[in-house]
């Protein structure tokens, strides 16, 4: 039992992980991209 919990431990952390940096990456490029509007509104 404690082998297999092993092996599923890695596989869930790197699932949550690829889950957690699909619904970080939207939100960085909104908070990345949103200073540079004002700044191609003053031009």
């Amino acid at each position: 039992m404690k082998r297999l919990l092993y092996r599923l431990l890695p596989f869930a952390f790197s699932v949550l992980a690829f889950a957690a940096a699909i619904g970080v990456k939207p939100t960085c490029n909104f908070f990345f991209y949103q200073p540079e509007v004002p700044r191609s509104l003053r031009k």
